[in-house]
């Protein structure tokens, strides 16, 4: 039994796969033996870049109407429990430590009867569903690990399936192409369901088609969004209204869009003040986060080429005079070289740093063809460095990965 939540901590990650999943059979076993099928209606939401935005603005609208809206989205930047949430409140280590304790007798027996493991990130999902059964939650909008098809939320039947945008990532597992990730995306989509997208328009025939052979209606926003202005927050249009993000960077307004019309879908009624305060007063750790405006510090979790090339695109529009400094590090399995190849186009210096992390990489190979930059192995003291050597007239940008972006945020926040 466990009395300490560290304690809880090394079970649940230590719980791993025996072997690739292939189906969503065992998720769907342990749903059902623990009684947990949801009561209540689900917005599943897929892509590469952008999942988390979407969720939390689906969220924050609902929760405004009096509904109790549960949340599961992952990775974590602040806590382990912002993985699961009902109306903004994290999931407690004394409500995480009563499920583990269930889990913990029920996934053993599970072992002894299948002869198989109970995964970490299958277990954090039943520990939602648990939390949401026991509070009586109205609607639940839920975030997909990684892929879509064989994703354990997967399981779960949804109201609305929700694909942000297609980009290159997890492509060991996911597939080398744009049209094989897509595939595996779309696997989130239901017989006879919705399916809300911002996918790029090369992508749209594929699409088309998948949801014709589910019966499946299909919305796409893109051609709908328009006027994006960026600076504090980002404005835009969406089907010629005027909306306001408290998020930054033109891609928001995509991510925004697609939130506003899966909200009308779930609730015709909600009027536009609320959905646009909402939007404007939304917030989101670890994603284009301003920490400080003097000088101007950003964190942001990009760990792939699609969610670089979008914060470059911002950081160019609200450069001009000043120098970019980037503090940078990254997982060796995520495609650095691109990443900063991006980066070179409106960065002026760099700090590059390591991680504490088994995959972490060797921040000298960072330096290929570069000659304004530090090296830094020891993160608190590169993150230290670069704030002291940031002015009024630069801007520095952190970024690479949302485990680097966890750590320096508790940095930063005890600095500022």
């Amino acid at each position: 039994m466990f009395n300490q939540i560290d304690d809880v901590y090394n079970w649940i990650y230590n719980q791993k796969k025996i072997n690739r999943r292939t189906d969503l059979n065992r998720i769907k076993r342990c749903i059902e033996e623990l009684d947990l099928k949801p009561n209540y209606k689900i917005c599943h939401i897929a892509g590469t870049n952008g999942k988390g935005s979407v969720a939390n603005y689906i969220k924050d609208v609902l929760q405004m109407t009096g509904l109790h809206v549960g949340f599961f989205v992952s990775p974590f930047v602040i806590s382990f429990n912002e993985r699961i949430q009902i109306n903004d409140r994290y999931i407690s280590d004394a409500e995480l430590m009563h499920y583990a304790n269930i889990l913990y007798d029920y996934s053993n027996n599970y072992f002894k009867k299948n002869n198989d493991v109970i995964p970490f990130f299958e277990l954090t999902l039943l520990i939602a569903l648990m939390f949401f059964k026991d509070r009586n939650i109205d609607y639940a909008v839920v975030e997909c690990g990684l892929g879509g098809i064989f994703d354990p939320t997967n399981a779960l039947d949804t109201e609305i399936s929700i694909i942000t945008n297609i980009g290159y990532d997890h492509m060991d597992l996911l597939g080398n192409t744009l049209e094989e990730i897509s595939l595996n995306k779309l696997g989130i989509v239901r017989d006879n369901g919705l399916l809300i997208t911002a996918v790029s328009p090369d992508l749209l025939p594929l699409f088309k088609e998948y949801t014709n052979k589910k019966n499946a209606r299909l919305i796409y926003i893109n051609d709908d969004v328009s006027d994006i202005v960026c600076d504090k927050t980002t404005k835009f249009k969406y089907k010629s209204i005027d909306y306001e993000s408290g998020l930054l960077g033109s891609y928001q307004a995509y991510n925004a869009s697609l939130a506003i019309e899966a909200i009308r879908i779930i609730n015709p009624k909600i009027e536009y003040d609320l959905i646009n305060y909402a939007l404007k007063h939304s917030k989101w750790p670890g994603r284009m986060e301003i920490i400080s405006n003097e000088p101007l510090i950003i964190i942001d979790g990009g760990h792939n080429i699609h969610a670089i090339k979008n914060t470059v695109e911002y950081l160019s529009s609200i450069k001009n005079n000043r120098n970019i400094k980037v503090v940078f590090t990254s997982l060796a399995d995520k495609d650095y070289k691109s990443m900063l190849n991006e980066l070179d186009k409106i960065t002026d210096f760099y700090y590059f740093t390591s991680l504490n992390d088994i995959r972490k990489t060797d921040p000298t190979l960072f330096i290929q063809n570069r000659s304004n930059y530090k090296v830094l192995n020891n993160t608190d003291q590169c993150i230290e460095e670069a704030v002291k050597e940031t002015n009024s007239n630069d801007i520095l940008f952190i970024t690479g990965s949302l485990h680097f972006i966890s750590f320096a945020r508790k940095k930063l926040k005890n600095i500022f």
